[in-house]
């Protein structure tokens, strides 16, 4: 009993060891295989392999293999793809006719074949080569206890075909070398599909390459930047993101594969068959430059992609530092401003001082006039007044001032 409680994925992800049964077998056999996509994701595993007879599965059925026929038929649910690979005992009347138990198997799940292949394994024997001169390329695997040959080439059928001559593997590794030859064809022909991606990547990437040297080139000769230019950067950032969304899942496959398909062909364990080109350098030498296409078109895309990015920024700090400027000149516009407000209140204060001192001074002669009336003598009071208009003049002055002080001190806390 385990100490502690259980992680509640550990089963399922320790079952991945056994997700994938392999198909074992020794003696003449036909082996067949198929890759199916969809346009999504990988099209679902259909109900009827399900009820084939003595089915094992994995994977909620996602992975299992059954009898059909006279062979026995395996099937595998991948990311993007669903494969079937029927292997039956070797057919002498018709050694390239499609068994018909695996051609409905096929019509059972929906969308449509990316990689096809058919590998007769015979003794070798009693097996006969091809001939020199025929368009073969050939390899001993296994550390020379098979040899495979190959065209390369799509029969009447659509297959390609691996002629696999045992010399001294057991059903175990017969298994095991004919699976790598599968994956290797079949994981080609997935890598290649960011081949037309990667095609029309290069046409818009060309068409984003001359829009930015425009922008550029505007940017350069325009002094202020106007809502034209900005419009067309958020155009082509979104243009170009919107193409990387697109191709970077593609691009990221590709490169997954063929990895797959390099790991594959050095576990073929390949030497040279004498007058023959070794078959990973026939698939090197043909498949390694589209995939390079791939990567340096991924490359391009991040370059355009920053660029582009460089270009937005260049042209966010031009609206910066003109938003600076327009600011700098409203602040010295409103700093003048306030210079003549200032000297427009002082002006005021000054007329303020006087024309109350002059109504003071009135309202106390026209008290003085009236104690005249009631018999007071008010003339020297009113000789006085000449010698009050100076302080008066200053007690406002210096009150006006204080109750400016004040209220400038409040407007500052």
């Amino acid at each position: 009993m385990l100490v502690g409680a259980e992680h509640p994925l550990r089963r399922e992800l320790h079952q991945e060891l056994h997700a994938r049964p392999s198909l074992y077998f020794d003696g003449d056999t036909d082996v067949w295989h198929v890759a199916i996509v969809s346009e999504n994701a990988a099209p679902p595993i259909p109900s009827e392999l399900l009820e084939l007879d003595d089915v094992a599965i994995t994977g909620q059925g996602s992975h299992g293999i059954g009898k059909c026929g006279d062979g026995r038929l395996k099937w595998e649910a991948h990311t993007e793809f669903v494969t079937l690979t029927y292997v039956s005992p070797a057919s002498i009347d018709q050694p390239t006719a499609l068994p018909k138990p695996f051609y409905d198997c096929i019509r059972f799940v929906e969308g449509k074949v990316i990689a096809a292949v058919r590998v007769p394994v015979r003794d070798e024997k009693e097996a006969p080569r091809p001939k020199p001169g025929v368009d073969y390329v050939a390899s001993k695997v296994g550390g020379g206890d098979a040899e495979v040959y190959s065209s390369f080439r799509l029969d009447d059928d659509g297959f390609v075909e691996f002629r696999v001559y045992n010399r001294n593997l057991n059903a175990y590794r017969t298994g095991r070398m004919v699976r790598r030859l599968l994956e290797i064809e079949t994981y080609r022909m997935m890598a290649l599909l960011g081949m037309p991606v990667a095609r029309e990547t290069v046409k818009q990437l060309s068409d984003f390459d001359r829009r930015l040297t425009v922008l550029i080139e505007h940017m350069q000769s325009e002094i202020k930047v106007d809502k034209a230019l900005l419009s067309e950067v958020t155009k082509l950032s979104s243009d170009v993101l919107k193409l990387t969304a697109k191709a970077k899942q593609r691009f990221g496959a590709t490169k997954a594969y063929a990895e797959i398909v390099a790991s594959r062909m050095i576990e073929l364990r390949e030497e040279r068959v004498e007058d023959r080109q070794r078959i990973c350098t026939f698939i090197d030498r043909r498949f390694q430059p589209a995939v390079r296409f791939v990567h340096a078109t991924e490359r391009r895309l991040s370059e355009v992609g920053e660029r582009v990015s460089l270009a937005g920024d260049l042209l966010r700090t031009t609206v910066q530092v003109q938003l600076e400027d327009q600011n700098a000149s409203l602040l010295s516009s409103m700093e003048e401003r306030a210079r003549v407000q200032v000297h427009i209140q002082q002006a005021v204060e000054g007329f303020s001082v006087i024309a109350i001192t002059y109504y003071a001074i009135s309202l106390t002669k026209v008290c003085l006039e009236a104690a005249g009336e009631l018999g007071f003598d008010v003339h020297l009071a009113k000789a006085g007044l000449l010698f009050t208009v100076p302080v008066a003049v200053f007690a406002i002055w210096a009150g006006i001032r204080h109750v400016r002080k004040g209220i400038a001190a409040h407007s500052a806390s």
